[in-house]
């Protein structure tokens, strides 16, 4: 899985069990990685042992290798987790895309605990089916080489997410560092704005609206008119022009309307006239109480 050459590695697609089962490749193209982290190829390192020791335990199991025994669900659950963080850092490259902070501060970690949890698992079913006691001994020797192994990798991996995790602080301090910068900046133009408009205020004086004046109850001011519509006929003439006046009411109709008032100025008007004592009517000229009737009209 790995090259010959120190700053290439060669990175195959992860089989997965069916494969490992039947012994058939992967049928996916590999890919080369240029100068890659220490703690990929830990990982492709543990993928390839992982695949090579559990096709050894299948080939030695035969048809007694049961899907459904504890132990055997969780050597491939375990190599599952394994085959999946392999297969991300596959996809990301084969498709020339940058691996992402997250997944190495979270996903890297599950991936060297679960080689940790299959190697210890795998190799001690193995060493269960070995009869010979020379050769029980040389898998309990490559048992204790997986496990240490294994927390290699746990340990580059743990490596790994705090230098990412340092990388991740520091870019927050720049860029907080950056806003601070920033929001100083921009409370001092907030600041010269508003000295410049104060100063502009104290030079331009203030315009000021002529005086409204006061009236009647429906008295309309000329200066103030209450609509931008053309004067009518009853409305006041404008200032310049000349004053035309009204001809004189000339009967009942044309009598100008009584200003309106209010229920209590009616009151106070009864209680006005309640007080006033009715003058006599003048004597006519010439004597006499009545005035004089008008002498009947004879017919013609």
């Amino acid at each position: 899985m790995a090259s010959s050459d120190f700053n290439m590695l060669r990175l195959e697609a992860p089989r997965d069990l069916l494969q490992i089962t039947d012994g058939s490749p992967s049928q996916e193209q590999p890919v080369e990685i240029a100068n890659p982290a220490v703690w990929i190829r830990t990982l492709v390192n543990q993928q390839r042992q992982a695949e090579t020791d559990l096709q050894r335990l299948t080939e030695l199991c035969g048809d007694a290798y049961d899907k459904t025994d504890k132990r055997t669900r969780e050597i491939e659950r375990a190599y599952r987790t394994l085959a999946e963080g392999t297969r991300y850092v596959y996809d990301r490259i084969n498709a020339n895309e940058k691996i992402a902070e997250e997944w190495i501060r979270s996903e890297l970690s599950n991936a060297a605990n679960a080689y940790q949890s299959l190697a210890s698992n795998l190799w001690q079913a193995i060493i269960e089916r070995t009869n010979e006691a020379n050769d029980r001994q040389i898998c309990q020797a490559t048992q204790l080489a997986r496990v240490n192994d294994a927390l290699s990798f746990l340990a580059e991996a743990n490596a790994a997410r705090n230098q990412h995790l340092a990388n991740f602080q520091g870019n927050v301090e720049l860029w907080a560092a950056a806003h601070q910068d920033r929001v100083g900046a921009l409370e001092d133009q907030l600041r010269t704005a508003r000295a410049e408009i104060q100063h502009l205020a104290t030079r331009i004086p203030l315009p000021t609206s002529p005086p409204v004046p006061v009236g009647p109850p429906g008295w309309r001011s000329p200066l103030r008119p209450t609509s931008t519509s053309a004067p009518s006929a009853h409305s006041p003439p404008a200032l310049g022009s000349p004053l035309r006046l009204a001809p004189l009411p000339t009967s009942r109709r044309q009598r100008p309307p009584a200003v309106p008032t209010t229920p209590e100025m009616r009151q106070r008007l009864e209680e006005l006239r309640s007080h006033i004592t009715p003058r006599p009517p003048a004597p006519m000229v010439g004597g006499g109480g009545n005035p004089p009737s008008r002498p009947p009209s004879t017919p013609p």
